[in-house]
């Protein structure tokens, strides 16, 4: 069960739940079910388990995961009170994003944009809603897993810092497919950090179809034979192992939308 964070993580008042997994702390408040931070330590364990060296990095250089309450948003975290809406030259700008900036964000205040933009982040500080985690009907998310995702953004920060060879490969691959116009339009391509998370998805089976140019991607071989230079360097990351442990949309049906599949699922704007 989860204990009280220790004193040495200086949290503050605002987390008073701790688990580790792979010495990777994972905080929360009071508000959220102990079910929610077993399952996030479940999916970070089987994540490492072909390079647990990567999440001896993460530990050494502080990296953490907070999970939120249903309740609760991105900057009710303090680590994240501080936090603006992104300028319009933030290079993680999406391409609707870019082309609708006033309406989706200059018009906004930072509360709401970030409100509505995300109930999960990577980077030094991961977050992520109980109900993503535990695959919840009322998940903004539902239909894949997010978390595998954010926590993908860590597997690459710990490998560009100690892998680059491999970090190597990922741009090799990054490259070839903006080159050869793979992943078209899709969220996928924004940045590389962005590519190597959506691929991680579907290494594990749980991301949502993206169809596009006359292909249907879902499952981890669907993935080999679209981009294979993806999945070399992913297999490199995460061995053979396509399954992680407590995530609820592995393999799950809901990864496909009812109804006819679209022959285009990125967004149009």
């Amino acid at each position: 069960m989860p204990g009280v964070p220790p004193a040495s993580l200086d949290t503050g008042s605002f987390y008073s739940k701790h688990v580790t997994a792979r010495g990777i702390s994972i905080l929360s408040s009071s508000r959220v079910p102990d079910e929610a931070l077993l399952a996030a330590r479940d999916m970070t364990r089987s994540m490492f388990s072909h390079r647990p060296e990567l999440a001896e990095w993460l530990a050494a250089n502080d990296y953490r995961i907070a999970i939120m309450a249903e309740s609760e948003a991105l900057l009710d975290l303090p680590e994240n009170a501080h936090w603006t809406k992104p300028a319009r030259d933030d290079p993680r700008l999406t391409r609707c994003e870019l082309k609708l900036y006033d309406e989706r964000i200059g018009s906004k205040t930072d509360r709401e944009y970030w409100d509505e933009r995300a109930r999960a982040i990577g980077g030094k500080r991961m977050a992520d809603g109980a109900e993503d985690v535990l695959g919840l009907p009322s998940s903004r998310y539902w239909g894949e897993t997010i978390f595998v995702h954010e926590m993908g953004h860590l597997v690459l920060d710990a490998i560009q810092a100690t892998d680059p060879v491999l970090y190597a490969e990922v741009e090799a691959a990054y490259a070839n497919a903006l080159a050869n116009d793979l992943w078209l339009d899709e969220y996928t391509t924004t940045t590389i950090q962005e590519y190597w998370a959506e691929g991680t998805q579907f290494w594990f089976n749980s991301n949502r179809i993206q169809s596009f140019d006359g292909r249907r991607i879902l499952n981890h071989a669907d993935l080999e034979a679209y981009d294979p230079h993806l999945y070399a360097a992913l297999a490199k990351a995460y061995g053979d192992s396509h399954r992680l442990k407590s995530d609820p949309f592995w393999m799950s049906p809901a990864r496909v939308p009812p109804g006819p599949i679209p022959e285009n699922t990125a967004e149009v704007c």
